[in-house]
């Protein structure tokens, strides 16, 4: 969608929903957004998330939702995810299993290499039993790979966290603790910055693919890899340079989502800055939908003030949630396509 054009559709736009939903253009194509129960009882919030066919839990179903305490299970949360996601038609991403941030203190505490190992093993194999034949895709690692990391000759780096630091092994004993318990889940390993070369200068893109195809070559079970997608207006990617980052993975056997979608306008509030936002989204999208292992497209929110980055209104929606011009932009790009 070319840039004046959106300027257009911003003047003339109603605030009100389209008549076709992004989930009726997108037909079998997953189109999907992060929800917080918190919001459940909004009947806005709702009629925007059922826009949608694909939802994800924006925290619910994290380490930290599921096990705050060692040992003690507690899946309300996760589960209500679901249960809203199954009432509403909608499929259902796993997000995620091990991650180093925003962890209980019980889980940073470990040191010692085997306990950190059976803790991994036992949230892996319960989380996941309990799921079973409800969730077909997990993001089993989060954000693994330092944010310095060059790539240069086939390198990465491990970031320097208590799970790297107990456990170097880490991601290995994760992912193939997931496939022995459930060998039909697809398996994802997540992360930011890895969108293609106008990012950190492809470096960290490198890094990533460096070290998933170090899993793939090793035989470590991994069937995708998440592609955050979190811009800035000021931060770009090119769709050409997306489109080669996801045949690099194709070419591993892989498959690959975007998984967290937002953009945050460090410009405020303007008709410019929602202007580049909407031709932001519909190029992601549209490289997905170009991509023959490209299976998921999600955006991390669903109005403005629910995003971890609400100062930049980085979302499809508005704080009322009525439909920004990126809600139309991609409901333009799946229309082109279905």
């Amino acid at each position: 969608m070319r840039f004046n054009n959106i300027l257009s559709l911003i003047a003339t736009s109603s605030v009100a929903l389209a008549d076709v939903s992004l989930r009726e253009a997108a037909k079998d194509f997953r189109i999907g957004v992060a929800a917080n129960t918190l919001k459940f009882n909004n009947e806005a919030y709702l009629e925007a998330v059922n826009q949608f066919n694909y939802m994800v839990a924006e925290n619910g179903c994290k380490l930290s939702g599921i096990q705050p305490q060692k040992g003690v299970f507690t899946f309300d949360d996760c589960d209500a995810h679901l249960a809203k996601a199954e009432e509403l038609g909608m499929d259902f991403r796993g997000h995620c299993l091990i991650w180093h941030s925003w962890q209980p203190q019980w889980f940073q505490d470990i040191t010692d290499p085997e306990e950190m190992e059976k803790t991994i093993v036992n949230h892996v194999t319960t989380v996941l039993n309990h799921y079973k034949g409800k969730i077909d895709t997990w993001d089993i690692v989060n954000e693994a790979i330092d944010d310095e990391s060059t790539g240069e000759n086939g390198t990465w780096d491990m970031r320097d966290t208590f799970l790297y630091r107990a456990l170097p092994n880490f991601v290995d004993v994760a992912f193939k603790t997931a496939r022995e318990v459930d060998p039909s889940v697809k398996l994802f390993y997540n992360d930011y910055d890895i969108e293609g070369d106008d990012i950190r200068k492809g470096m960290k893109t490198n890094a990533v693919y460096n070290f998933v195809k170090d899993l793939v070559d090793r035989g470590v079970p991994i069937d995708g890899v998440g592609l955050q997608y979190h811009l800035h207006t000021d931060k770009t990617v090119q769709y050409d340079n997306v489109m080669k980052t996801m045949r690099r993975f194709k070419d591993l056997g892989l498959e690959v989502q975007i998984t967290e979608m937002d953009v945050n306008s460090v410009e405020g509030k303007t008709e410019e800055s929602f202007a580049l936002q909407a031709k932001l989204y519909g190029e992601g999208l549209k490289a997905c939908l170009d991509s023959e292992n490209c299976t998921g497209f999600l955006i991390w929110g669903v109005g403005d003030s629910d995003s971890w980055r609400k100062e930049g209104y980085p979302l499809a929606f508005n704080s009322d949630y009525t439909p920004k011009p990126a809600y139309y932009a991609m409901l333009d790009v799946l229309k082109e396509y279905n």
